[in-house]
Parts: C-alpha cells; sequence; structure tokens
C-alpha cells in the first residue's frame, strides 16, 4: 500500500528532512568505523600474539566474535529501531561501539579483548541497519540512489582502508603502544559521528510498533547461530560431524521461525520480520542474488590475500596495498551507479556482474601467465576491472533491495539484508576456503589452488547474472509500489 506521510510515524513531517544530507555525512562517518574494523584487525594479529600470548585459537576468536555477534544481531536490530527509533537505536550503537572500542584498546588478557569485540560487534549491528533505514525514511525516491551510492563508494574504500590503516598505526608504533591505537583511532572518529548524528538525524520509528516479538528474537538467531557457527570454526575443526547436524538443524529452526513470523503478525501485526516482505518479488530475488554476488566476493578475498602473503611473499600491508585498485574500481563507479540503475534498471547490475566476471577472468589468466611471480602492477589491471564491476552491483543492489520496502518496515528489512549479506560472505569463505586449502594440502601449489577459487567464483558470479534478468527491467519508486498484502 502507499504509505501516506503521517503513517511514517516521527519520520513524516511535512516534506523531506531540510538536514537530511548533513546528517548523511554524519551517519556514513559511524557506518565506516564498522566496516574498517571488520578487516583492520586482521594485520595486529601477530603483534596480539606477541603482546597478550595469545593463543592460535584466541587469535581467531579475536577476528570470529566480532564477525557472529554482528551477524546474529543485524535482524533483531534492525526491528529494534523500528520500535524504539531509529536515531535512539543509531545513537546507543555508536556509544556501545566506542565503549567496546576503548575496551579493545586498554584489553590486558585475550579473553578480555575476544569479550570487547562481542560488544564491538553489537554495537556495529545496531549502527549499519539503522544507518540504511534512516537513508530510506529521510531521503525522497529522488535522491535515494545518491545517498546508496556515496555508501557503496564508501564501503569500497573501507575494505582496503582496514588494512591498510592497520598497517600504518602499527608501524608508527604511537606512544609505544603497538597494536592499541588500530581500537583507539576509534574513539575521536566516534565523537565527531556521535556529536553530528545527535544534532542532525531526525527520529523516526514505526507508527504501529509494539514489543519486540521475543520468541521470534530466539528462533531467528538459534537458527543463524546453526548456519554459521558451523561456517566460520567448520575448516579450522575440520569440519567434524555436529557442523554438518548444526547445519541441518538450522532448517527446521528457520521454518518455525516463518511459521511463528506468519502466525504473529496475524496476531498483532508487529512480526520481527514482516512476512510480506517476501511477497515482493524485487526484495526476495534480490536477496537471492545478494547471496550469491557476496558468497562469489568475500570466497576470493580470503584465499586470495592468504596467495598474496603466502604464495607471492607479500607482507600485510603490501598485500593491502595489492588490491587498492580493486578498491579504486569500486569507489569510481559506486558514485553513479544507482544513478544509472534508476534510469536503465537491470541492465547496470547485468553489466556489472558481466565486468566482474571479465576482471576475475583476467586474474586467472595473469596469474596462470606470471605464477607466483607476478608483482602488483601485473596484477592491478584485472584487480580494477573486477572493482568497476562491483561498484555497479553492490549499491544499486542495496536500492533495488529496499526499493519495495514501507517505511515502517525499514529497518526489519535493513536488518534482513545485512544478514543475507553476511550469510553469503559465510558460505563463499568456507566453500572456497574449503576448496582452496584442500588444494593446498594435496600440494598442488599456489598458483592450481587459486586458480580453481577463481573458476568457482566465475561460477557464482554466471548465477548471480542470470539472477538479474528476474528483477523487473526497471526500478519503480517506492511509492509506486504494490501492495503486497499489508
Amino acid at each position: 500500500m502507499t504509505i501516506a506521510p503521517d503513517q511514517v510515524g516521527l519520520a513524516a513531517p511535512s516534506g523531506p528532512d531540510p538536514m537530511r544530507w548533513r546528517a548523511a555525512v554524519f551517519v556514513l562517518v559511524a557506518m565506516a568505523l564498522d566496516l574498517v574494523d571488520t578487516s583492520i584487525v586482521v594485520v595486529a594479529l601477530p603483534g596480539l600474539q606477541q603482546h597478550l600470548h595469545a593463543s592460535g585459537a584466541a587469535l581467531q576468536w579475536v577476528v570470529e566474535a566480532y564477525t557472529l555477534t554482528f551477524a546474529l544481531c543485524l535482524v533483531t536490530a534492525g526491528r529494534v529501531g523500528d520500535l524504539l527509533g531509529r536515531k535512539r537505536v543509531l545513537l546507543i550503537g555508536i556509544v556501545l561501539f566506542l565503549i567496546a572500542s576503548a575496551g579493545c584498546g586498554a584489553a590486558p588478557t585475550p579473553s578480555a579483548l575476544i569479550l570487547a569485540r562481542v560488544f564491538q560487534g553489537l554495537g556495529g549491528a545496531l549502527v549499519v541497519t539503522q544507518g540504511l533505514s534512516i537513508f530510506q525514511v529521510s531521503f525522497p525516491d529522488s535522491e535515494r540512489a545518491k545517498v546508496f551510492g556515496l555508501f557503496g563508494a564508501l564501503s569500497g574504500l573501507a575494505s582496503v582502508l582496514g588494512p591498510v590503516l592497520g598497517g600504518l598505526l602499527i608501524n608508527a608504533n604511537l606512544f609505544g603502544w603497538s597494536w592499541r591505537p588500530i581500537f583507539l583511532i576509534n574513539l575521536p572518529v566516534g565523537l565527531v559521528a556521535l556529536a553530528g548524528v545527535a544534532r542532525y538525524v531526525r527520529e523516526s520509528k514505526a507508527p504501529d510498533a509494539r514489543r519486540l516479538d521475543g520468541v521470534g528474537v530466539l528462533l531467528v538467531t538459534a537458527a543463524l547461530l546453526a548456519v554459521l557457527y558451523p561456517l566460520v570454526q567448520g575448516r579450522e575443526l575440520g569440519w567434524p560431524t555436529w557442523s554438518f547436524v548444526a547445519m541441518g538443524c538450522s532448517v527446521p529452526l528457520l521454518l518455525a521461525f516463518a511459521a511463528h513470523e506468519r502466525a504473529k503478525q496475524r496476531r498483532d501485526g508487529f512480526a520481527l520480520v514482516q512476512p510480506a516482505l517476501f511477497g515482493r518479488r524485487t526484495f526476495t530475488v534480490g536477496l537471492v542474488l545478494l547471496l550469491f554476488f557476496f558468497a562469489a566476493v568475500a570466497g576470493f578475498f580470503f584465499p586470495f590475500t592468504y596467495f598474496l602473503q603466502n604464495g607471492m611473499g607479500f607482507s600485510a600491508g603490501g598485500a593491502g596495498l595489492a588490491v587498492l585498485p580493486f578498491s579504486l574500481g569500486v569507489v569510481a563507479t559506486s558514485s553513479f551507479s544507482p544513478l544509472a540503475a534508476k534510469r536503465l534498471g537491470r541492465i547496470v547490475l547485468s553489466g556489472g556482474i558481466a565486468v566482474m566476471t571479465v576482471g576475475v577472468v583476467a586474474l586467472l589468466l595473469t596469474i596462470r601467465h606470471h605464477s607466483a611471480a607476478a608483482d602488483a602492477w601485473a596484477l592491478a589491471p584485472a584487480l580494477l576491472v573486477m572493482g568497476l564491476g562491483m561498484g555497479l552491483v553492490a549499491s544499486p543492489m542495496i536500492e533495488l533491495v529496499l526499493s519495495e520496502v514501507p517505511h515502517e518496515d525499514a529497518g526489519s528489512a535493513s536488518g534482513v539484508l545485512n544478514t543475507v549479506n553476511q550469510l553469503g560472505a559465510a558460505a563463499g569463505v568456507a566453500g572456497l576456503g574449503v576448496l582452496f586449502f584442500g588444494l593446498l594440502g594435496r600440494q598442488e601449489g599456489f598458483s592450481p589452488a587459486i586458480s580453481q577459487v577463481l573458476w568457482c567464483e566465475t561460477a557464482l558470479l554466471a548465477v548471480a547474472f542470470l539472477l538479474t534478468f528476474l528483477l523487473p527491467a526497471r526500478l519503480r519508486p517506492q511509492e509506486e509500489a504494490a501492495p503486497a498484502g499489508r
């Protein structure tokens, strides 16, 4: 149904928020903290091992405590914003993230650091879901493509900025603090974001908000934990039987969650995840496309970074700089791709995936030609083409998936979107990681192993390419979207 202005709750004074672009700047700064922190910690692992005497398992949990908590909390975090107010929850998320960052920087033991990373992941989930839903409700359809384009460009830049910034801070050894500044740097930046969000973001929430669906939270968290924990830990533990049993249990848990949500919606109209969302083809097909696309992207970067450092002899900082052309490509096309998709429709997504596939094949041929002797300059053209293709896809896809979502469900839909991204990334890392390390274990060599990963990535991108043709030929403005049973 069409959303009248007074149905957007606190987001509905007459006309768009006049401060929306100033607000967007500070929301993007807050989201950047999470995007950078996802990758910045990787380069600090040797220092953590040396100074905190952390075991290999503890180092793994420093990374994964954040990832798991972030992914498990996304759906709930999105709906909490619809319920309590998106600005309020965003502010809470920023404060929690900053407190946790201070805890990480001051952590005296590996256990303390892991606990602080858990709270960082929770804060990050609150920030990212509220950021996307605030963009959805604050900007008219004519401007939404621009702000999602900025978010896409920021995502591309953050993917490489994390390792590079982390390497610079660790090498600088500020105040003799070694790895600690990679967390403490969040404090001044986060305080600026906090002040800006408090000053410029306008409050909004669902007008029919009721109590949070506690049973739904438990069911969806259990279902996601059953599939994400084995995907994250399975390879390190040798894929024990329980990992497959747990993933199998996720299916009945998800079915139980779906049944509960339908009953909850009939009972009081405020389910954790609105079942009617999945009646919208753009939303559902878009989520499946994102699943395959981010499985391809994340599944590539994990073994490729390992290949650069261990197969080609790059340092951690050198590996980060080697993939800089990819991020530059993402930034270059993300800035205009949402506007292009609004005018040209799904052909932009299809073309972007095709361009990225060309880049993957070019990288494959480059590695085969040079083997492990290639330098960063030899890899740069193919990585740049891959980045240009990703920038044509990632930003428009976010707007596409959310394009027909009613304002009152923006937080819930944002949580689902980000959860699917995390699921795709975890599945890609697990699946292509098993392939890559399995081939290395059979003494296949680094170049043949990464070549097989690239062929699999090409297959995943081919599936995503075909899925684009199930999307509408043109994006429809939200106010023209067809009803979906609300």
